[in-house]
């Protein structure tokens, strides 16, 4: 019985592996069918906002070259034209649909285009529609100094001196630099520049260690944790098969962003994984109160540095192990 259980064990291990694994992207397949836009149901008001900026950010960018071409964008243009009359119809009307009016009064007023049949048309049924976004969208120019206003005098000294610090003061950081982080991290870029990022924020103490006893690896820290957030992907942004993994990407890009707004204010933080089985991630939400089609990315800690503070150095691989040079072949 021994020798049996000696040579069967090691594909038990295996097999064991395999069944986490399936289940894992069994349940992630699972959600991506039931949450996203692949259906395009374009009377759901957020998925149609998300589905209108993908269109209307097709025409910011024909409108963004110098050299365009004259016949291109129309396509897009009847697109938002039809979503446009969808959100009036319905009397849903979001921040992209407003952006996406703009967007297309912009194209159909440009100067290659003004005279055209198509924008008379376009203006025409247009003037049904009276809702109008206040912000700017379409193509700004920006010159080489506006540009490079952002250059750092010692990047080095910004980018070297970021650290994930496990312990924090004793203090609360108030809502309006959490506020302010969060603006600055949304100029990430993202697919189609749909921003399908949601953030949840806690400074409460039973809150926060109600979803902390679902992270594995806070243990040593995470009651002193003074500030939580949970940050999240909105499945309802992705439309196509192909982008079944966009969501880890956009939420990766952003959660970075977010990491170094709050290192730029004096802010420290510690990047909490959420690679948890499903059954950890299902408890979470029966507890705490997350959108059904928001993908948990993963958490953050926040808190401000004490004066002397000690961390892991973590070292970096040598660049020529992580960069290569694509030669012709």
């Amino acid at each position: 019985m021994k020798f049996i259980w000696k040579h069967i064990r090691p594909y038990i291990k295996d097999f064991y592996k395999f069944y986490k694994l399936f289940i894992g992207f069994t349940y992630d397949f699972k959600r991506f069918v039931l949450y996203s836009g692949w259906r395009n149901n374009m009377k759901d008001a957020e998925q149609r906002n998300y589905f209108s900026v993908l269109v209307y950010h097709a025409l910011e960018k024909s409108m963004s070259y110098k050299n365009r071409n004259a016949d291109s964008g129309w396509k897009n243009a009847y697109k938002l034209l039809d979503l446009l009359k969808i959100a009036n119809k319905y009397n849903n009307v979001g921040y992209h649909d407003k952006a996406a009016k703009q967007v297309l009064e912009t194209f159909i007023n440009l100067p290659e285009n003004r005279e055209h049949e198509k924008s008379k048309q376009i203006k025409q049924e247009l003037k049904t529609i009276q809702f109008n976004s206040t912000d700017k969208h379409g193509a700004i120019k920006l010159n080489q100094k506006e540009y490079q206003q952002g250059i750092l005098e010692n990047p080095e000294a910004f980018f070297f001196s970021r650290y994930s610090l496990r312990e924090f003061k004793d203090a609360i950081v108030p809502n309006e630099i959490i506020s302010r982080a969060v603006k600055l991290a949304m100029k990430t870029p993202s697919v189609c520049n749909r921003q399908p990022w949601h953030i949840y924020h806690t400074n409460n103490k039973c809150v926060k260690d109600t979803i902390l006893k679902y992270q594995s690896g806070n243990k040593p820290f995470g009651e002193k944790i003074p500030n939580l957030m949970i940050i999240s992907i909105d499945l309802k942004a992705f439309f196509l098969a192909e982008e079944h993994y966009e969501y880890w990407i956009d939420g990766g890009m952003f959660s970075m962003s977010l990491i170094y707004a709050f290192h730029a204010l004096g802010i420290a933080t510690c990047p909490l994984n959420w690679s948890t089985p499903p059954s950890q991630d299902r408890l979470l939400r029966k507890e705490v109160d997350i959108c059904p089609h928001h993908t948990i990315v993963m958490l953050l800690a926040i808190g401000y540095p004490d004066a002397s503070n000690i961390t892991c150095a973590s070292a970096r691989r040598p660049l020529d192990e992580i960069y290569t040079q694509i030669r012709e072949r």
